[in-house]
């Protein structure tokens, strides 16, 4: 059995071996997380595995892709619901849409760590209720460090408890249930969104977008990391455009970074 997380220098070598390891096979760099939370629930991952320390979930994650994957998808916590809080994508379709569709004539949106797909899809949907002239016009990118994840998010089929907060009328409207039972997402929508692998803490971030969705994602990130990745989020923002956050994400002091609150965990690029 694993025991307790201790603060002596075994443990400590050996989270940092698992730390250099996590960057080698998958990006994902554990640095820029809160140590103490990082811990804690690498403990619980470590003995439901039945493994015995931190080294060997780092030797086992070297050698098995789908354990890594387990991993990385139990660290980041991902947004794979459609509308998944639903009161946010009222928002967005009532307000912050309407209002970008009658500014700018096409849309560039992005979803960052947006796991399977399901938010970037769920946007696509609300453009295609709202008439705003279809995937020709508006373009939504869902990135995320989970390559594999984003091959599944290209595949955009779905089991149902995915689909839990996607009335009847869009189901008929936006999938096709599958023989397996599953459901896909239907090609029109799937036009919307185009996919990439994109490291937040990294790699360059996308300018000019009119929507930006960070959910769900940062909120094991160090505050030092976070303040990092809100301000090149605002400066990836045209002005005017708006940054939706988790709803347990709030930016204080949002003037820092050029943003000002537009309502609960949205902000709007100020001019």
């Amino acid at each position: 059995m694993l025991q307790p997380f201790v603060d002596d220098e075994q443990t400590r070598q050996e989270y940092l071996y698992l730390q250099r390891t996590l960057r080698d096979v998958s990006g994902l760099d554990l640095r820029a997380y809160k140590e103490r939370q990082m811990m804690r629930r690498l403990r619980g991952f470590t003995s439901r595995k039945g493994l015995s320390s931190l080294r060997e979930l780092a030797e086992a994650v070297r050698h098995d892709r789908e354990l890594r994957q387990q991993l990385t998808d139990y660290l980041a916590i991902n947004v794979t619901e459609f509308f998944r809080n639903p009161e946010r994508f009222d928002d967005l379709a009532k307000n912050v849409l309407p209002k970008l569709l009658e500014r700018w004539s096409s849309l560039r949106i992005w979803s960052a760590g947006c796991s399977i797909g399901s938010e970037p899809y769920s946007l696509a949907i609300l453009l295609e209720e709202l008439n705003a002239g279809g995937p020709e016009k508006h373009r939504v990118l869902g990135t995320d460090i989970d390559r594999e994840a984003l091959e599944e998010a290209r595949q955009a089929v779905y089991t149902e408890d995915r689909l839990k907060e996607v009335s009847p009328e869009r189901r008929r409207r936006f999938f096709t249930r599958l023989p397996d039972g599953r459901w896909q997402v239907n090609e029109r929508v799937r036009r919307y969104v185009t996919f990439a692998q994109h490291n937040l803490l990294e790699d360059p971030y996308p300018q000019d977008q009119h929507l930006i969705l960070c959910r769900n994602v940062i909120i094991y990130f160090t505050e030092k990391a976070k303040k990092e990745i809100f301000a090149k989020m605002a400066a990836g923002l045209a002005p005017g455009g708006y940054l939706l956050v988790g709803s347990t994400e709030t930016i204080f002091y949002p003037e820092r970074y050029g943003l000002k609150s537009a309502a609960p965990f949205l902000y709007v690029r100020e001019e």
